[in-house]
């Protein structure tokens, strides 16, 4: 049926782009949902040690690093009981990104159809006991804001976290068996993005490094 409220959203989804992508690295799988955002914003911190010397009236600094977090926050609405399934279906994928990739006894990858291609991380474990091979990081694309420098892909990271919060003054939808279906829930995560290419600008010729000069956008 035709102009049905998921109708309307995919149209203007696609007509807009205003989607929310994310992609893990581990499985490549992909979940998407309409950009109905609450929140967005983007922080740059360049890191410094300082020491004070005697008799100097400035510290002398030295550089370290510049990192860069992304904060989202976007409601998750439903028009129906197999909206509201669907939603939380896609947030169960969404939350399954932020585990990691473990060893099986051949050696291959669990979820992966790569083969691991580093050593793993190491723990005190019992026979029998797994060892985790990759560690969860996702991309997330919005349109221009949130993406590689490239364009083409999504940002890379990790998120160190995810708020899934119902919206309980609209109620939920219900089922037998005491199953019930948020119509609304918000979810707000932070990305703390790893840079793809070098970053920053060339000593020599004062050109911007990396695959675009629009650096973040």
């Amino acid at each position: 049926m035709k102009g049905t409220y998921r109708d309307l959203v995919q149209s203007f989804t696609s007509a807009t782009g205003a989607e929310l992508i994310f992609k893990s690295m581990i499985s490549s799988k992909i979940v998407k949902f309409p950009a109905f955002l609450t929140n967005l914003s983007q922080d740059f911190k360049s890191s410094w040690t300082s020491e004070n010397v005697y008799g100097r009236m400035d510290p002398i600094s030295t550089f370290q690093n510049t990192t860069r977090t992304v904060q989202v926050g976007f409601n998750v609405p439903a028009a129906s009981v197999d909206e509201a399934k669907q939603n939380q279906a896609k947030f169960s994928t969404l939350s399954q990104m932020l585990y990691p990739a473990y060893f099986d006894s051949t050696g291959m990858v669990i979820g992966s159809t790569e083969e691991a291609q580093s050593i793993p991380t190491t723990v005190q474990e019992s026979e029998g006991s797994k060892t985790m091979a990759k560690s969860p990081l996702i991309r997330v694309k919005f349109g221009n804001l949130i993406r590689s420098q490239d364009g083409t892909e999504g940002l890379l990271g990790w998120i160190d976290g995810i708020s899934f919060k119902p919206t309980l003054d609209l109620g939920m939808f219900t089922e037998g068996g005491g199953n019930f279906y948020a119509k609304n829930f918000e979810l707000t995560f932070t990305l703390n993005v790893l840079h793809d290419d070098d970053v920053g600008v060339d000593s020599a010729t004062g050109e911007w490094l990396g695959s675009s000069d629009r650096f973040p956008f």
